[in-house]
């Protein structure tokens, strides 16, 4: 009857087989499954049995069986927070193990708390993750090929648990010391709301304020012409910002030095330093203790320069007709006012604004401020701000002359060391002159241009150039420059020149303007905006670093 019971199961041939491949080791339980089969699928192929591998967690253990004649060997995973390691190394999707693996596990586990700063290093926050920690058990799972190691938390073993004093000790490895608060920390401990809670302040700086120019006049003038009885009042158009003897022109508001704040760490936190403006009154201007900018002549207010502020009251020089051979070319160091054209090949080169009514034909326009035409502009160069300065004539001959004696004076200086130590004197007049003539033969040509501009400075300021027509007439004289040219007087006038340029530079106005009606085969540069008021352009080049405006809905943009 035995015999019979377990034919009906599998053959003695099948047993002994079974046998033969039993392991010795495996438990009584285990050789059950086994041999009824629920481990793995056993595959009946003539003589030959194909066994697939298994994976068991049990017992806090983790089980690995090989495949048998070719099976499948089995594939182990994990769930977090378990941390899978065969042989040393991380798992971290899958990978097949076997049996003579080393496998272990490990629980990856976050702080039961956490102290953070915040970036500006003003804020520390305490969070509670979780009040204790609790002992971990593998989760058993049943022989499979594939299997995911998983762990569950045992709250009857209780490993750790979060105190006051636990996180008062990482406040202070952390050196958080500015304004703290034990009693945050205390309460939650007692009711977790697992919140960040602050538990330390900083206070961070106060920012000073910059130093700022509050203005009385408007840098703006505006072009208006009006017709009164059939006839443009040429008079009464421009709306040109003036001001009498006492007239309030700007105030400076002095810079505010701001308060050091502290972080959490007690640190001193220093605000950004306040940036002061330097004013600086001209004559005509006076600058009060108060900082309050006073008028005292009649004329146009202006502020110029860049870091340094420039306050002053711009005279006018006023042409009654047209700017030709007979006014000759106008160079004027405040605003210069036409009131008839601007004709062929003429310059006005001006250290304000330039006002002309009639139109202008053929000629070039620089003006450190705005220009306003209130006609045509034909052929013609106008160039105003920034360009007004690149393009004035007075401030790019004395720039390339004081470089051109800078470099006659140096290298008079070396010829001088070496006669010197060949125990040979030579006139510092008779050295400078041999070297402009065989080194230096473009400073003559520059100085005859910088005299002719000088000689076309219109009354007020001819008076302080008359330093540099002295000094240059002697350097166009080479009898006279051999006899009174000095080391001290080359550089005096090197100084002279360097101060006429950089007044020039400093002379430039903001928020400029190019107003014109129309133009035709012309250049206008403008620091600011260049403005068409009517019909437009044609065959022209327009440089702004503002905005153009085209005021006219016909206006045209041709060819340009």
């Amino acid at each position: 009857m035995a015999n019979s019971a377990i034919g009906k199961q599998m053959t003695e041939k099948e047993l002994a087989l079974l046998i033969k491949h039993l392991n010795l080791e495996q438990s009584e339980a285990d050789l059950l499954h086994e041999s009824l089969g629920e481990v793995s699928e056993i595959r009946l192929s003539g003589d030959a049995k194909q066994q697939d591998g298994w994976v068991e967690v049990k017992d806090q253990r983790i089980i690995v069986h090989d495949p048998l004649h070719g099976g499948e060997w089995p594939v182990l995973s994990s769930k977090a927070p378990v941390k899978l390691f065969v042989n040393g190394v991380y798992v971290e999707t899958e990978r097949t193990v076997a049996s003579t693996d080393r496998v272990y596990w490990e629980i990856d586990e976050r702080a039961l708390f956490d102290i953070t700063v915040s970036e500006d290093k003003l804020v520390a926050s305490f969070r509670l993750r979780a009040k204790d920690r609790y002992a971990w058990k593998l989760v058993k799972s049943e022989p499979a090929l594939k299997a995911i190691v998983q762990a569950v938390e045992d709250p009857s073993i209780v490993l750790e648990s979060v105190h006051i004093s636990d996180v008062a000790a990482q406040i202070e490895r952390k050196s958080i010391k500015s304004n703290l608060d034990i009693a945050a920390i205390h309460r939650e401990l007692t009711s977790p709301t697992y919140l960040p809670v602050v538990v330390a302040k900083g206070r961070a700086a106060v920012q000073g304020q910059d130093a700022k120019l509050d203005l009385y006049f408007s840098e703006q003038v505006e072009s208006q012409f009006f017709e009164i009885g059939g006839a443009v009042d040429y008079r009464n158009h421009l709306h040109i910002p003036s001001v009498n003897d006492g007239d309030l022109i700007a105030k400076k508001i002095p810079l505010q030095d701001g308060t050091p704040g502290y972080d959490v760490y007690g640190d001193v936190l220093m605000p950004a330093p306040a940036k002061d403006i330097i004013a600086v009154a001209k004559s005509g201007v006076e600058l009060t203790p108060e900082g309050e900018v006073i008028a005292r002549k009649v004329g146009r207010p202006r502020m110029t320069g860049g870091k340094i502020r420039t306050f002053d009251v711009s005279t006018a020089y006023i042409v009654s007709g047209n700017v030709d051979m007979e006014t000759g070319n106008i160079v004027f160091s405040g605003d210069v006012i036409v009131y008839g054209d601007v004709t062929d090949r003429m310059i006005i080169e001006s250290l304000g604004n330039v006002y002309i009514f009639g139109c202008v034909y053929n000629a070039t326009i620089t003006a450190t401020g705005s220009i306003h035409v209130r006609g045509n502009v034909l052929g013609s160069k106008l160039y105003s701000g920034y360009f007004g300065v690149m393009f004035n004539r007075l401030y790019n001959t004395s720039k390339a002359l004081s470089e051109q004696l800078e470099k006659l004076l140096s290298a008079a200086m070396m010829l001088e060391q070496a006669l010197a130590a060949k125990r040979q004197t030579v006139r510092f007049g008779q050295l400078a002159l041999l070297l402009m003539e065989n080194k230096f033969p473009e400073i003559p040509s520059t100085m005859k241009e910088l005299l002719a501009v000088v000689a076309s400075i219109q009354h007020i300021k001819k008076k302080e150039y008359e330093g540099i027509q002295e000094m240059s007439g002697m350097f166009l004289q080479p009898a006279r420059m051999v006899e009174m040219a000095t080391l001290s007087n080359v550089q005096g006038l090197i100084a002279l020149l360097r101060d006429t340029h950089q007044e020039v530079e400093r002379m430039q106005e903001s928020a400029v303007k190019i107003i014109i009606n129309q133009c035709h085969n012309s250049e206008l540069k403008s620091n600011g905006d260049i403005v068409i008021q009517r019909e437009g352009v044609l065959l022209s080049d327009l440089f702004s670093t503002g905005n153009i405006h085209f005021r006219n809905e016909d206006s045209v943009c041709r060819g340009s």
